[in-house]
């Protein structure tokens, strides 16, 4: 982990997702309706995704902090980055 602040930020946001796990589990047997639950599992792939984003993100700053690059190759790995990230987050 690049960071003890993105460690800290994944932590949380891993604490939120098991919640939600926890949440569906409790749907389950209950015997909630399978939309209710088909719903609140699309939520948590959709967490899933930003938090692959997040990490990719802070990894991808980590490792362009650790070289010296010209400005230009820097600006397309970072617009290179950018594009990966809104596609993980679309998934």
């Amino acid at each position: 982990m690049a960071s003890e602040q993105l460690k800290k930020s994944v932590l949380r946001r891993l604490g939120t997702i098991k919640g939600h796990i926890a949440g569906i589990e409790k749907m389950v047997e209950d015997d909630k309706p399978c939309e209710d639950i088909l719903f609140q599992l699309s939520a948590v792939m959709g967490a899933v995704n930003k938090l692959s984003a997040h990490i990719l993100e802070g990894y991808t700053e980590a490792c362009l902090n650790d070289v010296s690059i010209e400005a230009d190759v820097r600006q397309r790995i970072e617009n290179l980055t950018k594009t990966m990230l809104a596609m993980v987050k679309k998934a």
